[in-house]
């Protein structure tokens, strides 16, 4: 391993935390629950970024669909307090928001920079 590997090597877990603290920063907030659960961590292959499922949909954006229910008669669920039973929901599109890209793009270079130069 050259020493360009061992400085990386040992500055990952700092460059996990801080692209995490960027992630969190920018994520959109509806209920706090995606930024809440945004984790990065460093491994052997390099970082690995998780989140809640629907990250994916924020980041990519996702096409109209209806759900209907897989096995049962109806769909349950709670509106305002209330509960709705309903044979299907329509969900609207949802736009691109790229904020984990965005961040990899704009800030990740300099992160490694100033982390290897440490």
């Amino acid at each position: 391993m050259n020493e360009i590997e061992e400085r990386l090597k040992r500055a990952l877990p700092r460059i996990a935390i801080r692209i995490q603290n960027e992630l969190i920063l920018v994520a959109p907030v509806d209920t706090g629950r995606l930024r809440n659960s945004i984790k990065v961590k460093e491994t052997d292959d390099g970082l690995l970024i998780w989140m809640v499922d629907y990250g994916k949909f924020i980041e990519f954006g996702r096409n109209p669909r209806v759900i209907t229910p897989t096995n049962k008669k109806a769909l349950k669920f709670k509106v305002g307090g209330k509960t709705v039973f309903a044979k299907s929901v329509r969900q609207g599109a949802v736009r691109p928001n790229p904020f984990i890209r965005t961040v990899l793009y704009t800030k990740l270079a300099t992160i490694i920079i100033e982390e290897l130069s440490r």
